[in-house]
């Protein structure tokens, strides 16, 4: 059977492409080839109001688990109320929404497909099996899909622990940093969604400039903060954990046919870690334009996003390759200091404009190693496929 889309991979950008075709495009004959046994694997991802375009909440809204209307941030000396809306999603929701919109519109979802070879018209599996389509997408994730990404970058390292507490957590908005915490070899905060009451999803988070986890260590610094909010025991439901590319050289995105989409294909905030304000422009563009035009569309809107994108690498080198691990925390407390709610919103959501990006930039904390900025780094890239 020929498809208008298929679709290589099924995690977030997959399923946003899913979505915003159901949408925009209900009679679109869509195939998802996933690899694994369910679709988006075991994550949580988030996302501020400011990151869904106008008039597009509907494409998003099934898959909402968790919903705020502000956030906090916490560093030594300053605590602040950030007053715009925050979301949260739950790959086990993820899985059941995207699901139901491939059956309902028809679509055809293969799982423990492994895709060998993607080309224009056309994605192969391991067995030799092929899906035809009008456009292929290669949304897998940066391990798999060839050519992976060639760039230099730090790394936003995570370990998480959703919990069940025997009571209420003592705050009913997330914290997205708490940076009071002590700081090791890079920018490290504690991350808390309380979900419910007492259901609440805690991370150790850090910018870092190597993609290593130390489990063993990185599960005590939960338990130990779990400790601090004041509980001596819990119920862990579930953990997750991962390293989050933070390039800082390198292409941005682009169009062409197969298109590359997803974090392998560029399409992520180099600067926050956050892939779905991209994630879901890039599928808002796609599902806006016949198949055989999804390549012309994502270059456009490549082209429209390249000077906040090589910004956002700017300001990665800039922390990572200028500015010493110890005082990193520094730089996300200027920010938090001096930057209005609207312009944070709009940085998050990459529609920051040059005077926002000012700043950003004004400001910038001593000391740097200027030096060591424009120093050629001998680092290996940071995306790089799996053999």
């Amino acid at each position: 059977m020929a498809f208008d889309y298929v679709i290589a991979g099924g995690g977030l950008q997959a399923g946003l492409i899913v979505l915003a075709l159901r949408h925009l495009q209900p009679a679109a004959r869509v195939a998802v080839l996933e690899r694994d046994d369910r679709l988006g694997g075991n994550h949580t991802w988030s996302f501020h109001a400011a990151d869904v375009p106008a008039g597009f909440w509907p494409v998003v809204a099934p898959l909402v688990a968790a919903s705020w209307p502000a956030h906090r941030v916490r560093f030594p000396g300053h605590r602040r109320t950030v007053r715009t809306a925050y979301h949260s999603i739950l790959s086990a929701d993820f899985d059941r929404v995207v699901r139901a919109a491939l059956a309902e519109s028809g679509g055809s979802l293969r799982l423990g497909a492994t895709v060998t070879a993607v080309a224009a018209d056309r994605a192969t599996l391991s067995t030799g099996e092929q899906f035809a389509g009008r456009s292929v997408i290669d949304a897998r994730g940066p391990h798999e899909s060839a050519g992976g990404v060639a760039a230099a970058c730090g790394w936003q390292t995570f370990f998480g622990l959703e919990v069940e507490l025997p009571a209420p957590w003592p705050d009913a908005l997330p914290t997205l940093m708490d940076a009071t915490v002590p700081q090791g070899g890079g920018y490290r905060f504690v991350y808390a969604l309380p979900f419910t009451p007492t259901r609440v999803l805690v991370e150790d988070t850090a910018f870092a400039d190597a993609p290593d986890l130390d489990l063993p260590a990185l599960r005590g610094r939960v338990e130990d903060y779990l400790r601090a909010a004041g509980f001596a025991s819990w119920r862990v439901v579930r953990e997750e954990s991962g390293a989050l590319p933070m390039p800082w050289a390198g292409a941005g995105p682009a169009g062409g046919r197969p298109l590359r989409a997803g974090a392998a294909g560029g399409w992520l905030h180099p600067a926050t870690g956050y892939t779905f304000p991209a994630a879901l422009r890039l599928a808002l563009a796609v599902a806006a334009v016949a198949p055989e035009q999804a390549g012309d569309a994502a270059a456009s809107l490549a082209r429209r996003l390249g000077g906040r994108l090589r910004f956002a690498r700017l300001l990665n080198r800039l922390l990572f390759r200028a500015v010493r691990p110890a005082d990193r925390w520094r730089l996300f407390r200027r920010l938090y200091r001096t930057l209005p709610d609207a312009t944070l919103a709009r940085f998050y959501a990459l529609e920051f404009s040059p005077v926002d990006a000012a700043r950003v930039l004004v400001g910038w904390p001593p000391p740097v190693d200027l030096a060591r900025f424009f120093s050629r780094p001998e680092v290996p890239p940071c995306l790089t496929p799996r053999r």
